[in-house]
């Protein structure tokens, strides 16, 4: 065999061997890649423990616990308003909102549905600018949509905010907000409902409260006064969770008197609460005045700034009394008392 054979024969043997080198070297790589891709299939596949989180912890990952990262507030007021009642808004936010405190925050409450583009950017603007307005976008603007307008409030904010009460009230009610704050501080810290209660009346039968659907007995049953009362948190999340069985009633105020009527809860009559269809008067100890003018106001505002009271003079209107918890509805709310604002 001659020297360039032999050099051949190396060559290919070398060549070869490379080449089987590099085939099994590729087929070491194929199998370690299917190897961990097994490897981690089976791992996602079996369910893992995840380690405890601890209170700090919590409070700083918003992403684990959602309500960590809602607003917060003590105290939040609800003013059920209409669309093209601005004027009013700015005189309330001038008078009795105009003190700011970061335990309370406000919103007035305006259902959407139907009202006209041009009303609407109005509001829109309004709302851009002071940043306290909720809209209902699926209700419209009408008396029997007020249940359902305060209902669906109540969802919204227990979705969106943490917050220990609610005060509902109409955009004529005039509220010594710090007095009222104060006054909280003394009354049950949960399953509140405080306000001034009414009992034995007749069921609208016709006319423009009439209530067709009311059924269970010929007077309404104990509810707060619409014109401002609160709710601990506890009885909104109650109402929110019970929302889609509950029965709707005409008057608001009725309907969540009737709602809560089953409950063991702390019904707490205020005679502070001049939240009847008429105001009894002007008496300093109110903490809130139902309908009030933007005048009324606006004079109850300057009283209070020059004189520290809500009344110039004291004027009685009308008589109120105590609620008789201990007796029927048709006698709770007989016995009227001079002594009482």
């Amino acid at each position: 065999m001659s020297c360039i054979d032999v050099t051949f024969n190396v060559l290919l043997f070398e060549m070869t061997s490379f080449a089987n080198l590099k085939q099994l070297r590729v087929q070491k790589v194929v199998l370690i890649v299917s190897v961990l891709f097994l490897l981690f299939v089976v791992y996602s596949l079996v369910p893992h423990s995840r380690p405890a989180i601890s209170s700090s912890e919590v409070v700083l990952s918003k992403k684990d616990s959602p309500e960590d990262a809602k607003p917060a507030a003590h105290l939040i007021i609800l003013v059920l308003s209409v669309s093209t009642k601005s004027v009013t808004r700015n005189v309330i936010r001038k008078t009795w909102l105009s003190e700011e405190n970061p335990r309370i925050k406000h919103f007035f409450i305006i259902g959407s549905k139907e009202i006209s583009s041009s009303v609407l950017k109005d509001v829109l603007d309004e709302s851009e600018l002071h940043n306290d307005i909720m809209f209902l976008e699926s209700i419209p603007e009408n008396y029997k949509s007020l249940s359902e307008n305060v209902l669906a409030a109540f969802k919204k904010l227990h979705s969106s905010y943490k917050f220990n009460f609610v005060l509902k009230c109409d955009d004529d009610s005039f509220v010594q907000v710090p007095n009222l704050v104060e006054a909280l501080t003394k009354q049950p810290q949960q399953r509140l409902y405080w306000g001034f209660f009414k009992g034995g009346s007749h069921v609208f039968r016709q006319g423009k409260w009439k209530e067709p659907g009311w059924f269970l007995c010929d007077t309404y049953l104990p509810y707060a006064l619409g014109g401002g009362y609160i709710l601990s948190y506890d009885l909104v999340e109650y109402l929110v969770s019970s929302s889609p069985l509950l029965q709707h009633y005409n008057s608001e105020d009725v309907s969540v008197g009737l709602w809560l009527s089953p409950l063991k809860i702390n019904r707490v009559h205020d005679y502070r609460f001049d939240t009847e269809f008429k105001s009894r008067g002007c008496f300093n100890q109110y903490l809130i005045t139902h309908k009030q003018s933007v005048d009324d106001m606006r004079e109850k505002k300057n009283n209070l700034d020059s004189i520290g009271k809500l009344c110039e003079t004291e004027v009685r209107v009308r008589y109120s009394y105590n609620y008789n918890w201990t007796v029927p509805v048709s006698k709770c709310c007989k016995t009227f008392d001079s002594n009482l604002p």
